[in-house]
């Protein structure tokens, strides 16, 4: 069974090395608005739902969607709870993994009234998103940025509900295009990268080995999971403005503009659906660069240079 959930950054290698990219910023431009399309969910069997393999269906239950404003993929089949009247559950136990003891408290009637009496606690299985895991994208708009600023480019959310499934409906990895607006004279851009999910096994802080979490996991909960993405530049799509080429690199993830510790992967932990902002920058792209100038000697104290040099048109908050 996999339990999975987002909530806890941790410290990694703070920014990936670019290939051939000059960091120097230059020029201005406007950023409208972002937002992004998933494809491509590599499962656990390793095979592809999506464009480049077989469609989403009620057999892999992966689930390409939009829905409260956010772009998602989700997959599994997820394990919910609820609570009825004894005595329904008596004559209705059929639909049900497993059930706990009675006790007194409140239900919902046939009718959808709030109602008291003895009750049962249960689990059950559940193939609506709500109760899938998977990911989500909230985009930003309205932001002035220069090439080499680091801004916020919207939240990435980890839909951490607990799942169960073969590996053939438990994804780990997902293709990720973000798009961005960048006015009548660019247009929209987009920019493909892929994001891995480490969908742990996991028994109350224990996998189903027996051996403790590979990540940090809060007492009393199953092992958390991590996700991290494989490439930080998109050295295959880029855009030429005034004879200059431009692409996007994803930075990392923090809390806010606020807190200038970005790392490259951050910990979900299990039983949540938590988000976190993402970083990026424009750079501009030097083909005939041999040997790649690595964004880690920007190294922290970096990195609020680059935040103060952000121009904000409308100012958000996003946070872990």
């Amino acid at each position: 069974m996999n339990k999975n959930k987002i909530s806890t950054l941790i410290s990694a290698s703070v920014i990936t090395a670019t290939l051939g990219v000059v960091s120097q910023p230059a020029d201005a431009f406007t950023l409208v608005s972002t937002s992004a399309s998933w494809d491509n969910v590599t499962m656990l069997s390793d095979d592809v739902v999506g464009s480049d393999g077989v469609a989403a269906d009620d057999a892999n239950l992966v689930n390409f969607l939009d829905a409260d404003g956010v772009s998602q993929v989700r997959w599994g089949t997820g394990i919910a709870s609820g609570t009825r009247a004894a005595h329904w559950w008596e004559s209705r136990n059929w639909w049900s993994r497993r059930s706990y003891g009675v006790r007194w408290g409140t239900y919902t009637d046939y009718h959808g009234q709030k109602q008291s009496g003895w009750v049962k606690d249960y689990e059950y299985y559940s193939t609506n998103y709500k109760h899938q895991s998977g990911l989500g994208y909230q985009g930003v708009n309205d932001l002035e940025i220069e090439v080499g600023d680091i801004f916020n480019i919207g939240t990435l959310t980890h839909f951490n509900q607990t799942i169960t499934g073969s590996s053939s409906t438990i994804g780990k990895s997902a293709e990720f295009s973000l798009n961005l607006d960048l006015g009548d004279q660019i247009g929209v851009q987009d920019f493909d990268f892929t994001l891995s999910i480490d969908e742990t096994l996991n028994n109350k802080g224990y996998n189903n080995n027996g051996a403790a979490c590979a990540y940090a996991t809060e007492a009393g909960l199953g092992c958390s999971d991590k996700i991290n993405w494989d490439f930080a530049l998109d050295q295959s799509n880029s855009f030429t403005h005034e004879g200059e080429e431009y692409s996007l690199e994803l930075i990392g993830f923090a809390d806010s503009m606020t807190n200038p510790s970005i790392v490259t992967n951050f910990i979900s932990q299990e039983e949540r659906n938590n988000s976190a902002s993402i970083f990026a920058r424009l750079v501009k792209m030097d083909r005939t660069q041999d040997i790649p100038e690595p964004a880690s000697l920007l190294g922290l104290a970096g990195l609020s240079i680059f935040f103060a040099r952000s121009r904000k048109k409308q100012a958000e908050t996003l946070t872990v």
